[in-house]
């Protein structure tokens, strides 16, 4: 199965599931479990509209995905202290957010401009929600790093699952670019 076969069966996934959790007020636990195949959905689907210069970041960006979804489960399921499983947990979130920002980077300047601008925003808004879900974990926040606040730039976080989908699918169709995220 190839990365465009794999986010067809995860987005026809969440089609079906058609769930819609709140990020605040709710477990973040909770939240980042149903908000990561979303978010895996959004990046995919960038990856696919980018090129192949693009697609060794991609491969790596997924596996930290993965990485998290491991985390979540570990932290789940796992009799380590919670501090352990929380630590391990934010371990992940970090690299994650820096593998994003660092597909940000990435990002072939050479593709239509319509796409970079949607593939930068749609990153954006993927690393703030990310940060903001982490931040929430976190028992004392840590500072965001330098280079993850340029890849956010002034981009605020999604208030929902149902907010990051309304935004990525608004992002997508500014630009002409056929992605939709459910």
């Amino acid at each position: 199965m190839n990365r465009r076969q794999f986010t067809g069966h995860l987005v026809g996934g969440l089609a079906l599931a058609g769930t819609s959790l709140t990020l605040e007020g709710c477990s973040a636990i909770s939240d980042l479990q149903s908000w990561v195949p979303v978010g895996l959905a959004a990046f995919d689907g960038v990856a696919a509209v980018v090129d192949s210069v693009f697609t060794t970041v991609a491969t790596t960006v997924d596996a930290l995905w993965a990485a998290v979804n491991a985390a979540i489960a570990y932290y789940q399921h796992s009799t380590d202290p919670v501090t352990t499983r929380l630590d391990k947990l934010i371990a992940a979130l970090d690299a994650l957010a820096s593998g994003l920002t660092q597909a940000v980077a990435a990002l072939p300047v050479s593709i239509p401009a319509g796409v970079l601008t949607a593939a930068k925003a749609i990153l954006a808004l993927t690393i703030a929600t990310l940060k903001s879900i982490q931040a929430r974990l976190e028992p004392t926040p840590t500072p965001v790093p330098a280079a993850v606040k340029l890849a956010i730039g002034g981009t605020a976080p999604a208030k929902s699952k149902r907010d990051y989908v309304k935004q990525v699918n608004a992002i997508c169709a500014a630009n002409g670019l056929a992605l939709r995220v459910q």
